[in-house]
């Protein structure tokens, strides 16, 4: 396996982001025997150099301009068994791209496995370079661990997706809207322990991630209990929520409704432009909170830039004659973030992975909620974000309370679900203590909120505003609760136990319970039926439903 080319703090945001986009891996000279040069797989071409203007006034996404297809330094291989997926279908001949820092110890057990978030590739180092390097101040130290990134099915950089190659077809044509569909977060935990195996791996000394690289750690730990040591869930859930889902459908929506996604059978340079870069818009929104936006942008506009009439890149037209409407400036930035997206993704996949976000329920044929996560033995580290709305901190704290052995550290950002990608200093040197054993779990109460209010010391009032929002957001899940059980106590012939009630979750719940996910749910006859998790079907025979209403 490669060894890590050493990384280093950056003195500055603006230095780091350079450095995170020059720094790239290199593969090893003597791959694995399966493995092959990752020129094979198409690319797209990486887009255009921005203005410096534009650098400087726009914050970046954390992928910077890259294209689709095997990126620099990763490895492309081939399972050597059929993966078989939850499904029911096979992916025959899979590929899967990876990328490794670090070289295995004489045990082969010093693994750790790194999930990435939704759009990015396999290279830990040009999205989380701060935390990759090496000694015990990096969380990723390759001078000790075995770092491994696997690109998730359905993803454009590299691994089996609706752009790579189809074994089955006689032309090698990609799967297109052959690829199979739900791919889980199971299918691909199953991936990378078959990968695992196949390179020789022993064991998993972590497996970490944030967003939706916290879904594969918790799935890998749950799938594999013997075979990973610790986990780290960051920004993430243990089972994806119907607010999440719903805003993963709006996306899809977007893309699906564009004339030229033609239910996904698109040529390949001729698709939903203008689908995909709304869904991304959206999406950028669902990351950031309103405090940062605001506070970025303050209402500002574009000067004396007019606001176009026209993008040709997307096709679209939005006015006819010109307009006298303002310009903002973040009407420009997600423009920006949408046009660019569509250089470096493509709508098929986005569709597929948003799909195994919504699969995302590490219970799901396991039993109760509350008891899978307490059967998860592993040291864990959770690490939430107070101005997370994509997934809020109550889904982390959640989390931390069900887990045995778990501790808690809480970012108090501004900058919501994307915290994890911008407070990396932070985020880098808690988990870096806590990987040499160190306590770092901040669940602590607040100080009387009189003695507080007379404190003259700034890092102590700092410090009790912040557990202060903690116990906010824990007494508004204990607010839901208790007004679910109000709503079952004056319904009597729903039947809902004591015990019931105490082990729903403010989240979602088999039980449906009327207030239970939020307060403008319906009530009464308009209830949805209790049913067991499935994921992907829909239940259309549900007592008094007004016409037209499915439950899923």
């Amino acid at each position: 396996a490669p060894r890590a080319r050493p990384t280093s703090r950056s003195t500055s945001r603006a230095s780091s982001r350079a450095n995170r986009r020059a720094r790239r891996t290199r593969t090893s000279s003597r791959p694995p025997p399966t493995s092959r040069p990752a020129s094979r797989a198409p690319s797209t071409p990486r887009a255009a150099p921005r203005s410096r203007a534009m650098t400087s006034a726009i914050p970046d996404d954390h992928m910077g301009d890259v294209g689709t297809g095997v990126p620099d330094g990763a490895t492309l291989t081939t399972l050597a068994a059929p993966l078989v997926l939850e499904s029911g279908d096979a992916l025959d001949a899979c590929d899967v791209a990876y990328t490794v820092y670090g070289e295995l110890n004489a045990n082969k057990d010093n693994v750790v496995l790194v999930g990435h978030s939704l759009t990015s590739n396999s290279n830990v180092g040009e999205w989380w370079g701060e935390v990759l390097g090496e000694g015990d101040a990096y969380a990723l130290n390759s001078r000790e661990d075995c770092v491994i990134c696997v690109n998730y099915l359905g993803s454009p950089y590299g691994s089996a997706s609706p752009v790579s190659a189809d074994p089955r077809k006689e032309d090698r044509g990609a799967y297109g809207v052959d690829f199979p569909t739900p791919v889980t977060v199971r299918d691909n935990a199953v991936m990378c322990m078959m990968l695992l195996r196949e390179l020789g791996v022993n064991g998993v000394r972590c497996a970490m991630g944030g967003s939706m690289g916290s879904m594969l750690a918790l799935e890998f730990a749950a799938t594999y209990p013997d075979f990973v040591k610790e986990i780290i869930i960051i920004a993430g859930c243990g089972r994806h929520t119907d607010w999440a889902i719903g805003i993963g459908e709006a996306q899809r929506y977007a893309i699906m409704s564009d004339g030229k996604y033609k239910g996904g059978a698109y040529e390949r340079d001729q698709g939903p432009n203008a689908g995909l870069a709304t869904s991304r818009m959206m999406a950028m929104l669902s990351y950031r909170a309103p405090a940062s936006v605001d506070g970025r942008f303050s209402r500002s506009n574009m000067g004396d830039v007019a606001r176009p009439a026209e993008e040709p890149e997307l096709g679209v037209r939005a006015h006819e004659k010109e307009t006298k409407l303002p310009y903002f400036a973040v009407e420009s930035y997600l423009q920006y973030q949408g046009k660019k997206f569509i250089r470096r993704f493509d709508a098929n996949c986005y569709i597929q992975l948003t799909y195994t976000l919504d699969s995302h329920d590490v219970s799901r044929g396991r039993g109760d909620y509350f008891d899978v996560l307490a059967n998860i033995k592993q040291r864990a580290l959770v690490v939430g974000i107070l101005s997370d709305v994509l997934y809020p901190y109550a889904l982390q704290r959640e989390l931390a309370d069900a887990l045995p052995n778990s501790q808690l550290y809480t970012i108090d950002s501004p900058h919501g679900h994307d915290s994890f990608l911008i407070e990396i200093e932070q985020l880098n040197a808690v988990m870096a203590r806590w990987r040499r054993g160190e306590n770092v779990d901040t669940r602590k109460h607040a100080r009387d909120f009189t003695a507080l209010e007379s404190s003259d010391s700034v890092e102590e009032l700092r410090e009790g505003v912040k557990r202060l929002r903690e116990e906010l957001t824990v007494a508004e899940l204990k607010r839901e609760r208790a007004e679910a059980a109000l709503r079952a106590a004056l319904d009597p012939t729903q039947n809902i136990s004591a015990e019931a009630l105490q082990r729903s979750a403010s989240v979602g719940s088999a039980l449906n319970l009327p207030g239970l996910l939020m307060p403008m749910n319906p009530s009464g006859s308009e209830m949805v039926r209790a049913r067991a998790p499935v994921f992907g079907k829909l239940a259309a025979d549900i007592d008094g439903a007004p016409s037209g209403y499915a439950g899923v």
